[in-house]
């Protein structure tokens, strides 16, 4: 959770310039992450559904997860996931996020890159602060030679993962579960040049579900059009034999 960093994520927001850099880069969709590790943050979530951004060695990835459930389908060829505003103050889905900087091999280690996460609600037109989930985050689970780990070690490792909610303070200031808006949510990754090197976004798309009221109108709205067309259809014919 984003509230007890409020503070320090003011004051450590990163400004990031996006420089061109001739990246070769590749999209993935409705994928896994690279295993091992896989996907490793908490127990028992699954390894699939992912948008995957692979660059080199650097593989980023994002999903959109049901609260307590599991993984959402988006669909092959799709990052954008379907989900259900929800009434409480905690979205009733998650985005889960993670980078490897070793995915392809190499030595690379968490440090040796900036990394920007954003957040927006596209429906309402508002973003959120950009910051590097990586250092900013410090309950992510972190990966190196050891295993998962509880916090990250930029120094030594090469896998950071969370699973975090909009409801959670400092994501998107004025979010509201119970909007049906589009989030999109974008995680980057820079070199020491501040030059962008792999970036990757996926969609929640807040659908609301008619209401069973509706949903009695519109069945009573389908069963009255075939009386009308049983009933008219006939009447027709016999019309024109007169």
């Amino acid at each position: 959770m984003l509230k007890r960093f409020i503070g320090p994520l003011a004051l450590t927001a990163l400004v990031i310039m996006f420089a061109a850099s001739g990246r070769a880069d590749v999209l993935t969709y409705d994928t896994s992450l690279v295993s091992p590790p896989g996907f490793y943050n908490g127990t028992g979530n699954a390894n699939s559904n992912f948008t995957v951004d692979t660059s080199g060695d650097l593989e980023l990835g994002l999903s959109i997860v049901q609260r307590f459930v599991g993984p959402i389908d988006p669909g092959a060829g799709s990052n954008v996931y379907t989900v259900t505003p929800s009434a409480g103050p905690l979205a009733n889905w998650d985005f889960a996020f993670s980078v490897n900087t070793q995915a392809g091999g190499g030595t690379a280690v968490l440090g040796d890159d900036t990394y920007s996460l954003t957040v927006q609600d596209i429906t309402a037109s508002t973003s959120g602060p950009t910051f590097d989930p990586v250092r900013i985050i410090t309950d992510d689970s972190g990966y190196g030679a050891s295993g998962k780990t509880a916090g990250v070690d930029l120094s030594t490792e090469w896998g950071a993962q969370n699973d975090e909610n909009l409801g959670f303070a400092g994501f998107l200031p004025g979010f509201n579960s119970n909007n049906p808006d589009l989030y999109k949510i974008t995680l980057s990754a820079f070199n020491q040049n501040a030059a962008l090197i792999g970036s990757v976004s996926v969609y929640a798309n807040a659908q609301a579900t008619p209401e069973p009221k509706y949903l009695s109108l519109m069945g009573l709205g389908m069963f009255a059009l075939v009386l009308i067309a049983r009933f008219v259809n006939p009447l027709k014919k016999e019309v024109s034999k007169i």
